[in-house]
This record gives structure tokens, C-alpha cells and sequence, in this order.
């Protein structure tokens, strides 16, 4: 396990590092020019720059770079050159045919009517499929999907820099954004090569999605055994490879024969299913914490694979339900995969901490989503006023209007602050609860007799406060400071106080970061105990117990708690001085009256 950890240290340091960043980036740069040729073609940017042959077609099995025509839309290029239901069609640059370049472009098409051959030169048009809009609100939903997605994905692999489970869960995300979509004016460029290749890898880190629960189980609740890495190295490898298939074969006009394609589409399923097995032992096998957060996986597991079930339902490999079905099964998949699926892992990290965002960016999305959403809903309210009253209402007196956007803005400020205590009740009540038995702690530290069971009762509160960290306190005695309770047995026993880390903490008066400081002190973090600015102690703390940073509100409760226990002590100390002062004194006392008596019958 040892080993492990620091093999996957090993991952994210020198130039493993800085080519993993890279990559990092490369896949979320292409990811968003995806997005960007996606939303223009769709008439997001203005007018649509996606042209339309106005047909629908699908490629039959072992036919390379020809189609089957399903339908022919009247008025479009294709019903203008006598293109109709059945016939087969051949694009010399299938990359054209799949890729929906502008309205204007002309492609030489080879049309096989009735077993004969003929040319025909079609013309791209602005033209929308039947059913425009039901098409343009599934085209939209699958842009917003995207861009969540990958913006989801970014976030992860910004926030988790450093965590073998976060990456994969961040490059799966933004594997799972897009439409594989190429700029139409890389057609017939020296970037066509370069750009399909990035789009294919891109849909490959979609692999990063079943792998996450599985290195998840690995990392926080048991190790895995030798013979289920090779198994799911195998599975993953394979699922890869057929994903390579399936991202090609639109581009190249071409379907794999049905039992390889069947057997690429069943590889797919069984790595989600493998990952929703490991979620569910995770369930099993956990902690109660751990058991949460693998049953948001589980669920999330279950809605990638009703997903590409329905996906490999509609199919060219299994045309189960016919190309009737097809805009429903799609629709249904995208659904799943893009919009249910992403959500749910959002909830796993702001509410059960999948992937620890950071305190602070965690709240930050929160409230800012939710405060959009209440925005807009007031904004609804307001556009309803106007729209749904009668107009000669509206129009005869300004004071409707006014009267709308009072109770508007009166009712936002009292709604928001109830919609924040309840998101803050939800979210972050496991945060809150922890922090108040720290701080409950703190309030009895000063009536504590003695100061052994003070500093051994707050070590074992400042290790249940960061679940198992290692905790170590030390105290000063006679200019050197001595380890005096704690749960980090490997920690020095003793430090002289010629570190300049103590330096640091007497200037500065706060917690230290370790980790962005030159000094010997061991952990991530050093807590001062300071007393009229003599450093009287200090605490070091490590990792928490699941690996995870303290944040930053974290750090800056533990100081003041700190803080307070040193003070207490203090107190504790100079009480047990003067007791002893006391003791010493009524002890002089008695031998000052045993001499004087001693004194007097010798004089005597």
C-alpha cells in the first residue's frame, strides 16, 4: 500500500507532472472547442452555421463510407437531386458527410438507385430535420449537458491536483462532454488528422468514469487483490479500444460487422458494471461515511448504465426498436448520461465529499447556484406579471409594474435567507456538527485539573476533529519543548527552539502551512502556543486520516482552538506553581517554628 502512495506521489511531481498537466489541458481546450463549433452550428453565436442535406440515414454493417437513406426532407438538396428512401449513398469525403459543414457546400455524393451508379452534386442548406423544435431543445439540452460536464471536470482536476481518484473522475467528465464535433473549417486542412486524433482520445478518458469507483474502493476502504487490477486493467484496455471504434465510425461512414460491434457495445456495459459492483461493496465494506458516498455512486453507476444500455438499444448494431424509436432512445440517453448523471456526481462532492472540493470554492458554488436559480425564478415571476395580465391592465397604469417589482425585490431578500440556512443545513451540517464538538471542547478545556489530561484529551479531540490525523503536542520546559501527549508516536520527542518555523510563529502569531515552509518539523501544520509572545507550545498536526488538506476555515478554527488550550495551559501551569509556591512556603513556615523552638531550648 506503502509502495502504491508513493507511486502515485510519483504521478503528479517532476516531469510525470508537467506532461500529465499538459495533457490535463490539452483535453480540456479540446473539449471546449467542441463546445464552441457545437453551440455555432447550432445557432447559439447567431445564425446556424450547421448545413443540412435534409436526410436521415444509417450505415449498414461491412459497408465502408456508404450510407442508407431513411429519410428525404421535401425542399431539401437532397429531394432537389432525386435522392430517395433506400437508395445508398457514397460521400468522397465522408468527413463532410458527418461533420454538417456550412450552408453553401457541395457534396459529391455517388447514389446507388436500383443497382445503378450515378453522381450527384447536393448542396448544404439551412434547412432543420422534421420536427425542428423538439431537435433544437435536444441539440440545446446536449450543449448545456456538455458544458457542465466539462466544466465539472475542470474543477475536479484543479481542485484534486495530486489524487489518483480525482483525475480519473475529472478526465472522465470531460471524456463524457461533447459530441464529437470537428470545426468544419479543419475540413480538407492539415488539422483534420490532428484534430480527429485529439477528439478520440478525449472520448477514450471517458474510460476515467468506471475506473474512479474502483481506485475510490482501493484508496479509502480496502486494497484491492492483485488478480481484479489485471481483470479491469484488461476490461478497461478493451472498453478503450472500443471506444475508439465507436467515436470513428460516424466520421468514416462505417459499421463494424454485428457480432464485433454487439461484442464493443457489451464491453462497454460490463466496465460499468464492474464499477457499479465495486460501488456497491463499497456500500458493504465501509465506514458510515464511506457507505454514503459509495451509495451516490452506486446511483450514479446505475444511471451510466441505464444510459448505454439505452444507447446500445438504438444502435445500428442492435436496431431493436427500428429508427422510429431512435429520437426517443437518444433523447432518453441524454437525459441519463448528460444531465442526470453529472448532477448526481455534483451532489456526491458538495454533499458527501466524493472529492473535496475546498471549503471555501464548495460554498462559493453552492450559494451561487443557488442564488441563480432564485434570481431567475423572481425574474420569471416578473415576466409572468407582464405577460400573463391583461394587457390593457399593464398598459393603463404603471403601478402594476411597480407594485410586481417591489414585492420581487422584498420577497428575494427573505427567501434567500431562508433558501441559504436551508442549502447551509443540508450541505454542510457534517462540517457545522464538527466543528461544534471542537468547540464544546475548548469551552471545558479550562476546567481541567491537570495538564497531562488536558494536552492527552486534546490530542485525541484534534485526531477525531481531522478522523484518525496524527496529532502531535509539545510544551516548553527548561528552553527545549517536549512532546507531552498525542497520536503520533514516529514524532520527534524533543525540538530545540532553533527552528526558524518558530521564528514564523512567534512573528506572525498564526497557524503555519509546513508544507510551503523551509523548516525540520514534520506534518502539514504547526499551531503556536503563544503566551505574552513566548512561544509555550506548539501543535503539529499531519493529513487528515483519508489523505485529504485541511481547508482553510479549518486551519483557522484549530488556531484559535489552540490558541485557547494553550492559554489553559498556562493557566493550569502557574495554578500548579502556585500550589506548589503554597506548599513550599507552609513547609518553611513549620521548619522555620521547629528550628526557633530547637533554638530556644538550646539557649534555654
Amino acid at each position: 500500500m506503502e509502495r502504491a502512495e508513493q507511486a502515485q506521489a510519483g504521478l503528479f511531481t517532476g516531469w510525470r507532472g508537467v506532461l500529465l498537466a499538459i495533457f490535463c489541458l490539452t483535453m480540456v481546450a479540446t473539449g471546449c472547442a467542441e463546445m464552441v463549433a457545437m453551440a455555432g452550428r447550432y445557432g447559439l453565436f447567431g445564425d446556424a452555421q450547421a448545413g443540412r442535406l435534409g436526410i436521415g440515414y444509417h450505415t449498414p454493417p461491412q459497408s465502408l463510407g456508404w450510407v442508407v437513406i431513411d429519410r428525404v426532407d421535401p425542399g431539401g438538396g437532397a429531394a432537389r437531386a432525386a435522392i430517395a428512401v433506400g437508395d445508398r449513398v457514397h460521400c468522397a469525403d465522408s468527413l463532410v458527410l458527418s461533420s454538417n459543414p456550412p450552408p453553401g457546400t457541395i457534396a459529391v455524393l455517388t447514389v446507388r438507385h436500383a443497382g445503378r451508379n450515378r453522381v450527384a452534386r447536393v448542396q448544404y442548406q439551412a434547412l432543420a430535420p422534421a420536427g425542428p423544435q423538439f431537435w433544437q431543445a435536444l441539440e440545446r439540452t446536449e450543449i448545456g449537458g456538455s458544458l457542465f460536464a466539462l466544466a465539472l471536470g475542470a474543477l475536479v482536476l484543479w481542485r484534486g491536483w495530486g489524487s489518483l481518484p480525482a483525475l480519473l473522475l475529472g478526465l472522465g467528465l470531460i471524456g463524457s462532454a461533447g459530441s464529437d464535433t470537428l470545426p468544419w473549417w479543419m475540413l480538407g486542412s492539415p488539422l483534420t488528422g490532428p484534430g480527429l486524433v485529439l477528439i478520440v482520445v478525449r472520448n477514450m478518458a471517458m474510460i476515467g468514469l468506471p475506473l474512479f469507483p474502483i481506485v475510490l474502493y482501493h484508496a479509502q476502504v480496502r486494497a484491492l487483490p492483485r488478480g481484479w487490477w489485471i481483470a479491469t486493467g484488461v476490461v478497461g484496455v478493451m472498453a478503450a479500444l472500443a471506444q475508439i471504434s465507436l467515436v470513428l465510425e460516424p466520421w468514416l461512414a462505417w459499421l463494424a460487422p454485428r457480432p464485433l460491434r454487439n461484442a464493443e457495445l457489451a464491453i462497454t456495459l460490463i466496465i460499468v458494471a464492474i464499477a457499479c459492483w465495486w460501488s456497491w461493496r463499497g456500500t458493504r465494506d465501509g465506514i458510515a461515511s464511506e457507505r454514503r458516498r459509495f451509495g451516490i455512486l452506486l446511483l450514479a453507476g446505475g444511471l451510466l448504465l441505464a444510459g448505454n444500455a439505452f444507447w446500445m438499444i438504438n444502435s445500428d448494431g442492435l436496431d431493436l426498436l427500428g429508427p422510429t424509436a431512435r429520437p426517443w432512445l437518444a433523447t432518453i440517453n441524454l437525459l441519463l448520461v448528460q444531465i442526470a448523471f453529472p448532477l448526481t456526481l455534483t451532489y456526491a462532492m458538495l454533499r458527501h465529499r466524493v472529492v473535496d472540493l475546498g471549503f471555501v470554492l464548495n460554498r462559493t458554488v453552492v450559494f451561487a447556484t443557488f442564488s441563480a436559480i432564485l434570481l431567475g425564478s423572481f425574474g420569471l415571476i416578473e415576466w409572468g406579471v407582464e405577460h400573463l395580465l391583461p394587457e390593457q391592465w399593464v398598459r393603463a397604469s404603471v403601478w402594476i409594474d411597480a407594485g410586481a417589482a417591489v414585492l420581487v425585490y422584498l420577497a428575494f431578500h427573505r427567501v434567500h435567507g431562508a433558501v441559504e440556512r436551508r442549502v447551509e443545513h443540508v450541505f454542510f451540517r457534517h462540517w457545522m456538527a464538527n466543528e461544534n464538538v471542537l468547540r464544546r471542547f475548548v469551552a471545558s478545556a479550562a476546567h481541567f485539573e491537570d495538564t497531562r489530561s488536558l494536552a492527552r484529551a486534546f490530542a485525541d479531540e484534534l485526531s477525531r476533529f481531522g478522523g484518525d490525523a496524527r496529532v502531535a503536542i509539545y510544551r516548553r520546559n527548561e528552553g527545549v519543548l517536549d512532546r507531552v501527549g498525542g497520536t503520533w508516536d514516529s514524532a520527534p520527542r524533543h525540538f530545540r527552539d532553533d527552528d526558524p518555523a518558530f521564528a514564523l510563529m512567534r512573528a506572525e502569531r498564526a497557524p503555519l502551512d509546513l508544507g510551503e515552509t523551509q523548516t525540520d518539523l514534520p506534518g502539514m501544520l504547526a499551531l503556536p502556543m503563544l503566551d505574552h509572545g513566548v512561544l509555550a507550545g506548539l501543535v503539529l498536526l499531519d493529513l487528515k486520516g483519508n489523505g485529504a488538506l485541511w481547508r482553510p476555515d479549518e486551519v483557522a478554527l484549530l488556531g484559535w482552538a489552540t490558541h485557547e488550550v494553550g492559554l489553559a495551559l498556562a493557566a493550569l501551569h502557574a495554578g500548579l506553581i502556585d500550589t506548589e509556591n503554597r506548599l513550599l512556603k507552609a513547609q518553611l513556615a513549620r521548619l522555620t517554628g521547629i528550628i526557633g523552638d530547637r533554638l530556644d531550648r538550646v539557649g534555654a
